[in-house]
C-alpha cells in the first residue's frame, strides 16, 4: 500500500491541480460566511472548517515544508477566482447585492487564506511526519 507521500510524488501536477481547483470550488460555494437573510450557522462553520482543513492538509503534501507564503498566495489567488465564478453564476440576481458587500468580500479574502495557512502549518507539524515513507 502506497503512502500519501509516495502518491503525491508520483502524481504531483494532478494532485496540485485538483486541490487548487477545490479552492476555486470552495471559494465559490462557501462564500459568504453569512448575510442578512442567512446568518452564520453551525453547518456553515463546519463546512468551511472541514473544507479548508482538507485543503491545508493536502497543500502540505503538495508543497512540502517552508512554503507558507506560496500556500497563502495560491489560496488567495484561487479564492478570488472562486469569488469571481460565484459573482458570474449569480449575476443579475438580488443575492449578489446581499452577498457581495465590501465587508463580506474583505472578511472572506482575509479569513480563508489565513485559515488555510493555519491548517497547512498544523498539518506539517502533526500529520506530515506520519505520512513520510
Amino acid at each position: 500500500m502506497e503512502t500519501f507521500n509516495v502518491f503525491f510524488q508520483k502524481y504531483p501536477k494532478r494532485i496540485k491541480g485538483f486541490f487548487l481547483g477545490y479552492i476555486v470550488f470552495a471559494g465559490c460555494f462557501t462564500f459568504p460566511f453569512g448575510n442578512e437573510s442567512f446568518p452564520l450557522d453551525f453547518m456553515k462553520v463546519y463546512l468551511v472548517l472541514a473544507s479548508y482543513f482538507i485543503i491545508g492538509m493536502a497543500l502540505s503534501g503538495v508543497y512540502g515544508v517552508k512554503k507558507g507564503k506560496t500556500v497563502y498566495l495560491a489560496t488567495l489567488a484561487f479564492t478570488i477566482i472562486g469569488l469571481l465564478c460565484r459573482f458570474v453564476l449569480e449575476y443579475g440576481e438580488v443575492s449578489n447585492t446581499m452577498n457581495f458587500t465590501v465587508f463580506n468580500i474583505l472578511s472572506y479574502l482575509l479569513i480563508v487564506p489565513l485559515l488555510t495557512l493555519f491548517f497547512y502549518m498544523i498539518s506539517l507539524k502533526y500529520f506530515y511526519r506520519m505520512v513520510k515513507p
